[in-house]
């Protein structure tokens, strides 16, 4: 399959993104939006959206913005997605949102969709909350409130790590909800994967990516596989590694008086879901937890369905 625009074409063309003003985005930028779906101008009337990158940490990632013209915000949602996924395939929250009336603010993640870095690795969760430390402190003044933080899966886990982090408690935390959809601690095959990055870590550096069933939509799932161009096929171990520190101290962490909404399927088999659900419950003051007997991983692409019930989910929190 050929494109009219790809990641490097788009890098060499880019801007530092304005938060103030919007700009008009090039024609590459357009094609790009076009082929995710993620161009709502004409779909909402009086929307600005601004593109572009913000310079954090060594890297350069990018960057979307969307908010109502004429003060119409309710406030605005952070969106973070999960591993190997990106901004373009946010498609379906970001109109849900929009539809809500509220201003949102999504980035690719390091070494993810646009952005640069090690191609889907990094070499410590922190890095990923430091991005997002940034994101919220600088950008906050330009943004409407309330704030919410929605993550899935990585997203999510990168979330708890971020709140973890920095101890806030529902006086001082920046976010009004935040929403855990399928949020990770543990990958399914957790012992597995802990004896094979045992054996495997000082010879070689990456393992070729598994492709799971993680949604019922299966346009989604051919797409994935073989019409997304920004998709990567291989797992690098530092990222591995990482997760694994990740997830070892977030099992050890003291709990949090923070009570996260957490919406999980039951048909999800990325995750090791019993597990995370449990150590969530540990860590957190009474979890809102919302289940979806038959929904796989993937709920922000999962089939029409399954997402009208999320949507649902979140329309109620987010109405409040």
């Amino acid at each position: 399959m050929s494109f009219s625009w790809d990641k490097n074409s788009i890098q060499r063309q880019w801007r530092p993104i304005d938060f103030d003003y919007p700009g008009t985005l090039s024609q590459i930028e357009l094609e790009y939006c076009r082929f995710y779906g993620i161009d709502f101008e004409k779909e909402f009337s009086h929307l600005a959206h601004g593109f572009g990158y913000r310079e954090i940490a060594g890297f350069r990632l990018a960057t979307h913005y969307y908010r109502p013209r004429l003060g119409l915000s309710r406030g605005t949602l952070l969106l973070q997605h999960g591993y190997f996924d990106h901004a373009g395939l946010f498609n379906h929250m970001i109109r849900f949102c929009l539809e809500q009336d509220y201003s949102v603010l999504i980035y690719d993640l390091p070494g993810h969709g646009l952005s640069t870095g090690e191609p889907a690795g990094i070499d410590d969760f922190q890095q990923y909350v430091d991005v997002l430390d940034h994101f919220v402190t600088e950008c906050r003044p330009h943004f409407d409130e309330p704030w919410h933080l929605l993550g899935q899966s990585t997203g999510g886990a990168i979330a708890m790590a971020y709140l973890m982090a920095h101890r806030f408690d529902t006086v001082n935390s920046p976010f009004k909800h935040i929403f855990l959809l399928a949020p990770l601690v543990r990958p399914i095959g957790w012992k597995k994967l802990l004896w094979l990055y045992t054996v495997s870590k000082h010879w070689i550096k990456s393992v070729e990516r598994e492709f799971v069933l993680c949604s019922h939509d299966e346009d989604f799932i051919e797409f994935l596989r073989y019409k997304d161009p920004l998709q990567y096929r291989r797992v690098p171990l530092s990222w591995v590694a990482s997760l694994i520190r990740w997830a070892m101290a977030f099992d050890k962490a003291d709990r949090s008086s923070l009570s996260p909404v957490v919406i999980q399927g039951g048909e999800d088999t990325t995750i090791d879901w019993q597990y995370n659900l449990s150590v969530i419950d540990k860590n957190f003051y009474q979890p809102k937890v919302h289940f979806l007997p038959q929904a796989r991983h993937h709920l922000v692409n999962e089939s029409i369905a399954f997402r009208q019930q999320l949507f649902h989910i979140l329309a109620g929190y987010l109405g409040k």
